[in-house]
């Protein structure tokens, strides 16, 4: 990431240095005036822009508001990095005229997209990670260890998403150098488990602190609540990087072997979209996107569920508007035999589901029902306490309550089917699968466990690319403004990656 402020200076482009001067009264009074004036001014926030490296604020809580609300990712971000990238990847969807991207092809400049929206640059006002960085910043300085705890474990949050979509990055310098060094990614990990230890410490400290309250559209500043994230948080990483180095993994295993865990559906991380206000930020991103008319539900995801009777086969799928039929369309087709022109022919295919749709949807960044597939494969594997085939059991029903299916007699009939009772000697596959089905539309996460384990079994493509020959993505590349800006610390990052392809292993991606 380039830091543009401290690189260009009074060189910042006229364009957004005027926007700038103009509107930073409008940036101070939402801070200033917390976050129930932030909330009534909603409908123009995503018009104040502020460079992302000079913020000034007095409190961090509209700085956080803003760093949870993007890094759930809005709708340009879910469009990006899940609906076209991970989304095709895993299966979930694809989309008319089957693109380069769902046939593990390059698209270099949505992975550019990506990454200069996740860290900002001169002219966008997502940048997540920079919020995050900056309510750390002010946190600290305001000596408030609720707020800078919580910062910190959201931070840390954001941070491994990004590492593990492109592996070596800017973190340690991050928005403080204006050409800042890229890290080793087990460098980063490292680094990532010491602050989620030390956002729970702090978060934990005696003293009349404020949290953030309303401000915090997750949790409402919950501290409790924050803590069970940190240790799932800590759960995920350790089960990451237990391939590569199982001394961290059981350093954290044994930090949360009786630590508290996301443990129900109202300890779930995450964002619950406004269904009364005109702006698109603040909307169901999954609806939002919908406007295109160009995403159908994959095959993969709809012939799985249609043959294992899923319950959950309704909510997730829509009927085909042609014929009523639940129909996926296949990823990975010929685009010679494509078009995206003719929709009687799409009609015969599924769109998304309505659980996915609703106005005042939710979108989740680390549910019950994850934590319990992930608590299922640590028990597996000997790391922490628990009954694999029990945590498996629960990981399914929670998945399907937190779609809305509280059908005890649902439930039972789904897991006495003989391919979804529990067998140890394919525990692994198992948990994963069910975790994929429970991750549906979460293309991301679903990505790295794939990579991580080799599972789901995804359906071969029709057509293979030529760049890639049809071989499955391990990572996205690095954005071309790092290649014009800051290409001395990329080419040492790209050198010890031992290259920068959508082939090329992050360090804890060793499986075939």
């Amino acid at each position: 990431m380039i830091n543009y402020f401290l690189l260009f200076g009074s060189k910042m482009n006229l364009r957004v240095q005027l926007r700038f001067w103009i509107l930073i009264p409008l940036y101070l009074l939402i801070l200033f005036g917390g976050f129930s004036i932030f909330y009534s001014c909603q409908e123009n926030f995503d018009e104040i822009n502020f460079p992302k490296t000079g913020a000034v604020t007095s409190e961090p809580d509209g700085l956080f508001t803003v760093a949870t609300q993007r890094g759930s990712m809005t709708w340009y971000m879910y469009d990006r990095l899940q609906r076209i990238i991970t989304n095709q990847y895993m299966q979930y969807n694809t989309l008319d005229g089957s693109g380069a991207l769902d046939h593990y092809e390059p698209n270099y400049g949505m992975f550019t997209d990506v990454w200069d929206r996740m860290y900002g640059d001169q002219t966008w006002e997502i940048a997540p990670l920079f919020y995050a960085n900056h309510t750390v910043e002010v946190s600290f300085q305001r000596e408030n260890p609720h707020k800078e705890g919580i910062a910190r474990i959201w931070k840390a949050f954001l941070f491994q998403r990004m590492t593990d979509l492109y592996g070596d990055i800017p973190y340690f310098e991050a928005f403080k150098a204006s050409l800042p060094k890229f890290d080793e990614q087990k460098m980063i990990y490292y680094d990532l488990v010491d602050q989620l230890v030390l956002g729970k410490n702090l978060i934990s400290e005696p003293g009349r602190f404020h949290s953030f309250g309303s401000a915090d559209l997750i949790y409402g500043g919950d501290v409790k609540k924050w803590e069970k994230f940190a240790n799932s948080v800590l759960l995920r990483i350790a089960l990451r990087v237990s391939l590569v180095d199982q001394e961290l993994a059981q350093n954290i295993f044994n930090q949360i072997q009786n630590a508290p865990l996301i443990d129900s559906h109202q300890d779930s991380s995450k964002m619950v979209w406004d269904a009364t206000t005109s702006n698109i930020y603040f909307r169901n991103p999954i609806l939002v996107t919908e406007v295109f008319n160009n995403t159908r539900m994959s095959a993969t995801i709809v012939d799985f569920l249609k043959t294992h009777s899923d319950p959950r086969l309704p909510l997730f799928v829509k009927p085909a508007a042609s014929d009523g039929a639940y129909r996926g369309l296949p990823n990975g087709l010929d685009p010679n035999q494509q078009t995206v022109f003719d929709q009687n022919h799409y009609n015969q295919y599924s769109k998304v589901g309505p659980v996915f749709i609703q106005e005042d949807g939710a979108t989740y960044n680390l549910s019950y029902a994850e934590v319990s597939f992930l608590r299922a494969e640590a028990a597996m594997l000997g790391y922490l306490d628990g009954d694999p085939a029990e945590l498996y059991y629960q990981g399914i029903k929670a998945s399907l309550e937190m779609y809305g299916l509280e059908n005890d007699i649902a439930f039972q009939e789904y897991i006495d089917r003989p391919e979804i009772q529990y067998d140890p000697a394919n525990g692994l596959e198992q948990i994963i699968t069910q975790k994929w089905v429970a991750l549906c539309m979460n293309g991301v996460e679903a990505w790295f466990e794939k990579r991580r384990t080799g599972f789901p079994k995804l359906v071969p493509l029709e057509f293979a690319g030529t760049i890639n020959n049809g071989s499955f993505p391990r990572r996205l590349t690095y954005s071309d403004s790092e290649r014009r800006l800051n290409q001395e610390n990329l080419d040492q990052a790209v050198s010890r990656m031992g290259g920068d392809t959508q082939l090329t292993r992050v360090w804890w991606d060793t499986k075939p």
